[in-house]
């Protein structure tokens, strides 16, 4: 009783799906099996019209996406072999002293350039820091000297305080 009442609700579902596709394949005033070609000038036959896509736009759709990919696909595995495989060299030793030698003295080089360009915006790391009783005395000098009685009489005479 069971399998009665499914295959019933099935056959319920699936009745008007299957009106609507076969309804539609009936109706149409051309069979698919027919071909239907237009006429030209003096009676010649046109070439068919395709009812899908063109070879161009199929390839726009479908084929370069997937080239695209592949070609993505081998650039990323050669990077990554690549990188594994110095990876294990160095690990292993295999690499050449010549090229670890080669890749230290361009390090060394790139240092020293560095070093050069801070050595040559002028820092000077020899000044030496004044203790606050050395700034006081700094400034009483220069207050002194300031204050010297012709110092004053010229400023008196300019009319500066």
């Amino acid at each position: 009783m069971l399998s009665t009442s499914l295959s019933q609700m099935l056959a319920k579902s699936l009745y008007p799906i299957m009106i609507r596709r076969f309804a539609s394949a009936s109706s149409s005033p051309v069979k698919p099996t027919q071909k239907v070609g237009k006429v030209g000038r003096i009676g010649e036959l046109k070439k068919e019209e395709e009812d899908g896509p063109s070879s161009g736009q199929l390839f726009i759709h479908a084929g370069l996406p997937m080239v695209c990919l592949s070609l993505l696909a081998v650039w990323v595995l050669k990077n990554s072999i690549e990188g594994k495989t110095k990876e294990y060299e160095t690990s292993v030793g295999q690499v050449s002293k010549s090229e670890r030698q080669a890749r230290m003295e361009k390090e060394h080089d790139d240092m020293l350039q560095k070093l050069n360009k801070i050595r040559d915006t002028d820092f000077d790391n020899t000044k030496r820091i004044e203790r606050p009783d050395e700034i006081l005395e700094r400034r009483r000098h220069e207050r002194k000297s300031r204050n010297v009685w012709y110092r004053r009489l010229g400023r008196w005479i300019r009319g500066q305080s």
